[in-house]
């Protein structure tokens, strides 16, 4: 038992120290530093939604004001007779506005105003008379895209009644712009995209993080001893999804603590078991051979209970051989044969009356002649298990009030089942301990007991393909445990 018990230890330590080093591996880009490039990327993301139609607005507005400047001119250079002044004040509009030539549309025909430099060819002209969202989008994407130097045309509202003016000048001074205006936008999205990283991080380390890498040190240094109860996480009065997380990693710490400290209890009784088993295996062989010597008296008394006694002797001798045999205090699998469960019964019965002291009464109630499938030995020790359960529970507490002190033995058949049912009057089982009743080392309320009886019919009655059940009534006290049995093959 203690080597089972010890090698599950073991694995269990090897699975929390292999987890325990992958959680220590070291981490090249932790969830602050993730997150902190998420929201830059998102803050990009934006930046470039508002860039956009921002980049747009930019050029038609870069373009009106020349426009602006040129509808006035248009009006100045109408009013101005041809001549020295004239061409003086053409050269410094075309100069304000980086203009090649300046001309009015009137009633379909073209009157050029000014002119530096009439261009071979015009590379694209664009009408903001009465532009779209898309043809504006449009016109910024193929401005900053445009290859090379080229020559351009808009044209915009004209004075004095006419269609058009037109201002063409070399695209280089607006794509300068637009690039100018661009870097801009870019420099303050870079720093919108720091100030707001550096807040959500701050954010993200004290709200997040910091009670995170709370919880993962915890796990990892109670990962390293799990049996320090120290070493088990205060949790936090949070009430968000941290908080929940460190009181349930305190109720599966503690849970695994006593685990771990309840494996140890079972190796140490163990190694204490197989000890005991070895002694006492030999006491009671000698007690084995005092005994046969008892069949030469020829007291009746003695006739009587020397066979009862060297049967009782056999059957201690065989267990404490199994004990040893195994490391373990683990059961052969049933040996299946047909019984008078009555017989079966009244032995029992008789193993556990002394125990009484005369403080309870073991009433026999299985009809004559019921039969029912099971490995003698272990229904033996079922049935002494519980018979004994409820004689120190009357002997310790008394009856219900109002009650005799009885433990009674019951038997039918129900629905193909075989159905033992064993009740006493005594107080009943606590509801502290009901819901581990069958549990080991966990339902003892009898000082000094072990809390194995009942863990042992547990795993006889499983055995068996079986249950059994708790059935306490709170009225008229007293506990009933209800056997339920299948009808086996019986063993060859």
């Amino acid at each position: 038992m203690r080597d089972l018990v010890t090698q599950g230890e073991t694995g269990l330590a090897r699975a929390l120290l292999n987890s325990t080093h992958e959680r220590r591996r070291p981490v090249v880009v932790g969830i602050a530093g993730r997150l902190i490039a998420l929201v830059a990327a998102f803050v990009m993301i934006a930046q470039v939604t508002i860039y956009i139609p921002a980049i747009a607005n930019f050029r038609y507005t870069w373009i009106r004001h020349r426009l602006a400047s040129v509808y006035t001119a248009a009006q100045v250079l109408e009013s101005v007779p041809p001549g020295a002044t004239r061409a003086s004040v053409a050269h410094d509009v075309l100069h304000s506005v980086s203009a090649l030539s300046i001309a009015v549309n009137r009633a379909g025909e073209r009157v050029v105003l000014a002119w530096d430099v009439v261009p071979d060819k015009v590379d694209d002209v664009y009408d903001l008379r009465d532009p779209t969202w898309p043809d504006m989008l449009d016109a910024a994407f193929r401005t900053m895209t445009a290859p090379g130097r080229r020559v351009v045309t808009f044209l915009g509202v004209a004075p004095l009644g006419g269609d058009a003016v037109e201002l063409t000048m070399n695209e280089a001074p607006l794509k300068r712009a637009m690039y100018n205006f661009s870097q801009r936008v870019l420099f303050y999205s870079l720093t919108v995209s720091a100030i707001v990283g550096a807040l959500v991080a701050f954010a993200l380390h004290w709200m997040i993080l910091r009670p995170v890498r709370r919880l993962t040190n915890s796990i990892v240094d109670f990962g390293a001893d799990p049996g320090d109860r120290s070493r088990i996480i205060t949790p936090s009065r949070a009430s968000h999804e941290i908080g929940q997380a460190e009181r349930a990693l305190a109720v599966m710490q503690e849970t695994l603590a006593l685990e771990i400290a309840h494996k140890k209890n079972l190796a140490n009784l163990g190694l204490a078991v197989a000890k005991i088993s070895h002694d006492m295996r030999n006491m009671l062989a000698s007690a084995q051979i005092l005994s046969d010597r008892l069949a030469n008296i020829t007291d009746p008394l003695a006739q009587r209970l020397a066979p009862k006694l060297v049967a009782t002797l056999d059957r201690a001798i065989r267990f404490c051989q199994a004990t040893l045999t195994y490391g373990r205090a683990a059961d052969e699998p049933p040996r299946p044969r047909t019984l008078l469960l009555r017989n079966v019964v009244a032995e029992a019965a008789e193993t556990v009356v002394p125990l009484a002291h005369g403080a309870a009464e073991i009433r026999n109630e299985v009809p004559p002649g019921f039969e029912v499938t099971a490995d003698a030995e272990q229904m033996f020790r079922i049935l002494m298990n519980l018979l004994r359960n409820g004689v120190e529970a009357l002997e310790r507490a008394g009856p219900a009030p109002g009650r005799l002190p009885i433990v009674r033995v019951r038997a039918w058949r129900e629905s193909g089942l075989t159905i033992i049912e064993v009740a006493d009057t005594g107080p009943g089982v606590p509801l502290a301990i009901r819901p581990k009743i069958f549990t080991a080392f966990q339902n003892s309320s009898r000082p000094g007991g072990s809390g194995l009886g009942l863990a042992i019919v547990a795993d006889l009655i499983r055995a068996h393909g079986g249950t059994i059940e708790l059935r306490s009534d709170a009225e008229d006290g007293g506990a009933t445990f209800k056997i339920f049995m299948p009808r086996l093959p019986v063993f060859a």
